[in-house]
């Protein structure tokens, strides 16, 4: 080899520690940068120079020096796929317990304190009432505890409400963040594809953020994803093309004019037909991101991502106590079913729950709880209405009708029915209709009727719920109006005896999967105790994939992290080849300032 060959091989050994000295000086100023993974410089040997080939003998070669081959990205891409699974699974199971502990906080407490003194002390005043109904003191403690009962029991319902929307709000947020985070993925897999095109350079930074954009978004659901030979990832969000190598296919929100709920769906996705009045009309039913009624399963990858997980929450509207009930036909129910009002009884209530309100932790809670209080509201307003007697005024308003404790929204919750037979009256009472009969100013019966207006689930203004609750304000002002006297001024004992056993009774399923019904106390402590077993659920799926994640984060660490300790010893080493090289060179320069020394 001659001295000029041997000059450019030291040459190659000083340029190729350069370029590893300056990647250890890289990876040691990102060693606290979120996302960044570790470089190493790969180094490869200059194609050898042949002098002579003999047969049956090796061939004579002789180095040209080490050349820079690559600076490697230091990753596994089986603990990223395990990573991102897990850290989305772990999120959509944080998002679920947070929805616990929030549902919990408004009610008090995990007993539920709070609203369940409100239930108590109602109990305690019909004992009080029972013992001495005529009695002022108990009499105005009873309509006290009833007003309590109704603002206490709205306040809560509102909470729960409010923090649906706060749960809106989140999904909204969220999909927005997916968008802009698949267009700077298209914009980094376009820069990354460029850098990288010509074989010379690696865009490592820049797969960095690309990196931690993908682990991001796999914090909100299912990601899949793949990357070509020329460096463009495409990514799968709930096996939908999300982001291709070009393209980023937009994640729209509908908002339901009604409940105000945002719905993500796929804008590609999404068919038109058009109306008779030449509208195009969005048919969204193969457009949405999620299938809301699927089973929740690890098996499945169902319980991935957070986005999900909000859904599920938040719920499709705000439920109340007709999404418990089987005879009732909503709306809703029935459009949510996709059948007719025929159909429905073949469907039962059950089937209805199932998909869409027991998998909803706030509608779920707002269902049971409405469902809780409208059995107290509506059977202490029967209580009262039952001991109606319009003949001498007792528990009755001046137009005739039963005197409410609690009132509808509605401005007349009674209908005037006139010239009815006895025997009609008799059969409609027979078949559930509320009559009560009309007498005149002498206290002589009439054909005139009040019918009391049923429920419907499709008019919120006819309903005994949380939204609409309102206390007989007459009552709250004039308690003795009650006035809890028989004709001869004494004590009437059976509205005392008739509303503790209407409290004591086994009355209400707290779903339709309960087994067996319970009292109005006791259904307030199960669906307590089911908010503590769903919590207790949740909070154990997120503990184990909060520890599977770490655990996966800690190898991947391990991986892609960078050591100060074995990037000091990378340097040393790299520092010591530098000096090799740069000694070998000063000898090959003093030998060659000795030959043309001697050729002078």
């Amino acid at each position: 080899m001659s001295l000029f060959s041997g000059l450019y091989v030291g040459k190659s050994g000083l340029q190729t520690s350069q370029n590893a000295l300056n990647t250890v000086a890289h990876n040691l100023s990102n060693i606290n940068t979120p996302g960044y993974v570790r470089q190493q410089v790969a180094k490869t040997d200059i194609n050898y120079n042949t002098i002579s080939t003999t047969p049956a003998i090796s061939d004579m070669q002789i180095g040209q020096g080490v050349q820079y081959s690559e600076c490697r990205h230091i990753r596994d891409e089986f603990l990223d796929m395990m990573y991102r699974s897990e850290s989305g699974r772990s999120d959509f199971y944080e998002v679920s317990y947070s929805a616990i502990l929030e549902i919990e906080d408004i009610l008090g407490e995990l007993d539920g304190a709070a609203f369940k003194d409100s239930v108590e002390g109602l109990w305690v005043a019909m004992e009080e009432l029972s013992k001495s109904p005529n009695d002022s003191t108990n009499i105005s403690l009873f309509v006290q505890k009833c007003a309590g009962f109704a603002e206490n029991a709205s306040a809560v319902y509102k909470s729960f409400v409010e923090y649906q929307g706060n749960l809106n709000l989140q999904i909204k947020d969220i999909v927005a963040e997916m968008n802009e985070i698949g267009e700077r993925i298209v914009w980094l897999n376009n820069e990354i594809s460029v850098i990288e095109l010509g074989g010379l350079e690696g865009a490592n930074d820049l797969r960095d953020e690309r990196d931690l954009l993908i682990d991001t978004l796999a914090g909100f659901g299912n990601v899949t994803y793949d990357e070509d030979i020329y460096g463009r990832v495409s990514i799968r969000f709930n096996n939908v093309d999300f982001v291709t190598e070009y393209d980023c296919y937009k994640i729209g929100v509908r908002q339901d004019l009604e409940t105000g709920f945002y719905t993500p769906y796929w804008e590609q996705n999404v068919t038109y037909t058009i109306d008779e009045d030449g509208e195009q009309v969005p048919d969204y039913s193969a457009a949405d991101l999620f299938d809301m009624t699927e089973v929740i399963s690890t098996d499945r990858d169902t319980d991935i991502g957070a986005l999900r997980a909000l859904l599920l929450a938040r719920g499709d509207h705000v439920a109340n106590y007709t999404d418990l009930t089987t005879d009732l036909k909503t709306d809703i129910k029935l459009e949510a079913l996709g059948i007719s009002e025929l159909q429905y009884n073949e469907k039962a209530g059950e089937e209805y729950y199932n998909d869409f309100i027991a998998n909803s932790i706030v509608m779920n809670i707002q269902a049971e709880f409405d469902n809780l209080v409208h059995g107290i509201m509506t059977k202490i307003n029967d209580v009262i209405a039952s001991k109606c007697e319009p003949e001498n005024g007792y528990l009755c308003n001046p137009d005739g009708t039963p005197m409410q404790m609690f009132l509808k929204a509605m401005d007349e919750p009674y209908e005037k029915l006139e010239n009815i037979s006895e025997a009609d009256a008799q059969a409609r009472i027979a078949k559930g209709e509320k009559l009560y009969r009309i007498y005149d100013k002498d206290g002589a019966p009439t054909n005139n009727y009040w019918k009391y207006v049923e429920e419907n689930p499709n008019e919120t203004e006819t309903l005994y719920n949380c939204a609409s609750l309102q206390i007989n304000q007459e009552l709250v002002q004039t308690p003795m109006k009650l006035g809890f006297k028989t004709e001869d001024d004494s004590a009437d004992y059976n509205i005392g005896t008739a509303l503790i056993k209407a409290f004591e009774d086994d009355a209400l399923y707290l779903n339709p999967l309960a087994t067996k019904k319970s009292s109005y106390q006791d259904c307030y402590t199960e669906m307590i105790n089911q908010m503590a077993i769903m919590g207790s659920v949740f909070k154990h799926k997120y503990e184990e994939e909060q520890l599977a994640v770490e655990q996966i984060e800690n190898t991947r660490q391990s991986v892609i992290g960078v050591s100060s300790d074995e990037e000091l010893e990378h340097m040393i080493m790299y520092q010591n080849a530098y000096n090799a090289a740069s000694r070998y060179i000063n000898v090959l320069n003093t030998l060659m300032d000795s030959v043309l020394s001697m050729a002078q």
